[in-house]
């Protein structure tokens, strides 16, 4: 993704969107907050570390996402998504085009809320470890940010046992672009970003995200019934 923008975070409030029912987004989205699992099989780092909040290079990292384009910009595209969710990646290779455009010019902002739903439910936990990943990258090299998200969406697990590994995961995000030392693959396997995925999934859930993927514009809801639907009244929102 070329470079972009990056200032101070603004919103402002939006009215009038079109909101579809519950019932049929769920038709179209996978996983909850409430209710985890607990036969998760990961371990937690009893050290915690946290993505330095700011912007560097192509992104802004939040203390619970991280900012594509100008965080300034008037218009504030939300996506919250599980790396494990097969919907969120339909939903991302959807809008990517228009990420992408959005990203690159001033007048809309797409923050992503990458949240752990599905690990706990999962014999791998491919979700937690993802999403520890995800915050790693945006901690040491946040221009590759994008680009490692793309490639950890395209390797979802099949199943809820296909294992794969650490060390999987580590060549995907460096073959995507981004620079991880040994200290990097380390912080991984003791998932030292546990804690700054916990507050993106409690933040996703305060805002009442109970399922996945779901797209805010400016703070309402905006989903259809299809993901195509949904993407198309999103344009329509930031058009209006």
């Amino acid at each position: 993704m070329e470079s972009m923008k990056r200032s101070a975070i603004s919103r402002r409030p939006r009215t009038g969107l079109v909101v579809a029912a519950a019932a049929a987004l769920l038709l179209a989205g996978c996983g909850d907050a409430e209710e985890p699992a607990s036969d998760s099989t990961t371990t937690v780092a009893t050290e915690q570390r946290t993505p330095a909040t700011g912007t560097t290079g192509d992104v802004t990292v939040t203390d619970s996402s991280v900012i594509l384009g100008d965080p300034d910009a008037p218009e504030r595209v939300h996506v919250y998504q599980d790396l494990n969710c097969p919907h969120c990646q339909q939903l991302h290779d959807l809008m990517a085009g228009d990420v992408e455009e959005w990203a690159q010019g001033s007048d809309v902002a797409v923050e992503v809320t990458v949240v752990d739903y599905l690990g706990p439910r999962t014999t791998h936990a491919f979700s937690t470890r993802g999403a520890n990943l995800l915050a790693l990258v945006a901690d040491v090299d946040p221009e590759a940010w994008p680009a490692v998200q793309d490639a950890l969406l395209d390797m979802q697990p099949s199943t809820t046992t296909e294992e794969i590994t650490d060390e999987q995961l580590v060549a995907a995000a460096r073959e995507a672009g981004a620079d991880l030392d040994e200290a990097d693959v380390a912080a991984l396997e003791s998932l030292a970003y546990s804690d700054w995925v916990d507050a993106a999934t409690a933040q996703a859930a305060a805002a009442g995200v109970n399922y996945i993927p779901q797209v805010w514009v400016d703070g309402e809801l905006v989903g259809g019934e299809t993901h195509e639907q949904t993407l198309e009244l999103v344009r329509e929102a930031v058009t209006d």
